[in-house]
């Protein structure tokens, strides 16, 4: 039996059934339910639902017991505990004198101007599109879900201060898909990932190589950091569809020219 995450409250409850709309704990509702998963995942099952949204029963076991070994704080453990409220306090009264050159240390990290640069730009070609890229994109474990193939490329990380990453997937059961159901489903799939609040976004369509495809931007913030800004672009061809999507810092003026100077190179091959 697999466990479903809740976004609101972060706890897990059991897929029991495919009938599990609302959380145990809380009581709100799922966002993304059984059998509106299944619309979108005709070959699929309750079972490869649960993982995509939960985590397997002997997960959650392994879990629990760690959740219990941390439940009894030795007299160690409460030392670390004090100091550490001891260092919050600290902080926060430093932060209250100091402000802006103390909470620097703290933010997310920002992109370097030399990424700009163009002799740092090489071109990345998917199978549906190419663009424009000032890191190295690099394949991911392929994805085999019961009606769908997904592959994914990526660069960049925590200490770039952006991350780059194109998703292809090809819809083995459809001959063809709309963008707006693919655009809408995407954009629901990250919106729900666990950690994720204060996500909103704009939507508009533009023209690439003569095909319509959408552009959106939008803002989230992920657990306890500061603010993400993302660039996505999604596009569909027949039954197989490709995202494109920048994130970065949202006050980081160097990484949303790079994202902009990304989104504006994609051609179609």
């Amino acid at each position: 039996m697999n466990y479903i995450n809740c976004q609101h409250c972060g706890e897990y409850s059991a897929l029991k059934s495919e009938y599990l709309t609302f959380c145990d704990h809380c009581g709100k509702k799922y966002p993304i339910i059984y059998k509106d998963w299944l619309i979108q995942h005709p070959e699929g099952n309750l079972d490869s639902y649960g993982l995509e949204f939960g985590i397997s029963g002997e997960e959650f076991a392994s879990r629990e017991r760690r959740k219990e070994r941390r439940s009894g704080f030795s007299g160690r453990r409460k030392v670390t505990l004090a100091v550490g409220i001891v260092c919050f306090l600290v902080c926060t009264g430093l932060s209250m004198l100091y402000g802006p050159y103390l909470m620097a240390f703290f933010r997310e990290p920002k992109v370097s101007p030399t990424l700009l640069e163009a002799d740092r730009w090489r071109t990345f070609r998917g199978n549906i599109i190419r663009m424009q890229s000032p890191l190295s994109l690099k394949p991911e474990t392929q994805e085999d879900l019961p009606n769908m193939r997904k592959k994914a490329f990526e660069a960049g990380g925590k200490t770039d201060g952006i991350v780059i990453r194109m998703e292809e997937v090809i819809y083995l059961s459809k001959a063809s898909i709309s963008l707006e159901e693919a655009a809408h489903y995407i954009a629901r799939g990250m919106e729900t990932r666990p950690g994720i609040s204060r996500f909103s976004y704009t939507s508009h369509t533009v023209n690439i190589g003569g095909e319509e495809a959408l552009l959106q931007k939008g803002t989230y913030a992920l657990r306890e950091a500061g603010p993400m800004a993302f660039n996505r672009l999604v596009l569909v061809r027949g039954g197989s569809s490709v995202q494109l999507i920048v994130t970065h810092s949202a006050d980081d003026s160097a990484g949303k020219l790079a994202a902009d100077k990304i989104m504006t190179s994609v051609h179609l091959n």
